[in-house]
């Protein structure tokens, strides 16, 4: 792997189970982990029809060296968007494929 290559700036999230203070009732959220560089790359744009609704999943490949600890669920931060991991690939030694989904729960303002 190329360190040109890896030309994009990435925060990695980990899925976490913690109290709410007020209720003591578990909650799922999600720690930061560490900044890594990446290569970024758009894969794809689907769209998903629910009843009268459209809605447009865009996909994304990140590429960064390896890393043992990344599984499905956890969330990438990229150009402030948050994408939720759904398929790490660790096919090629020297490298991590991650494919993940923008998560437009995350991208309201």
């Amino acid at each position: 792997m190329e360190a040109g290559k890896l030309h994009n700036r990435i925060k990695l999230f980990r899925p976490v189970i913690i109290r709410d203070d007020k209720t003591g009732a578990p909650v799922k959220s999600f720690e930061f982990v560490i900044e890594v560089w990446a290569d970024a790359e758009p894969i794809s744009n689907r769209k998903i029809r629910t009843g009268e609704q459209g809605q447009v999943v865009e996909t994304m490949l990140f590429t960064l060296r390896p890393r043992d600890e990344i599984t499905v669920d956890w969330q990438v931060v990229f150009q402030q968007r948050t994408f939720t991991v759904r398929a790490p690939d660790r096919s090629q030694r020297d490298r991590l494929l991650i494919t993940a989904e923008a998560d437009i729960r995350h991208d309201r303002v």
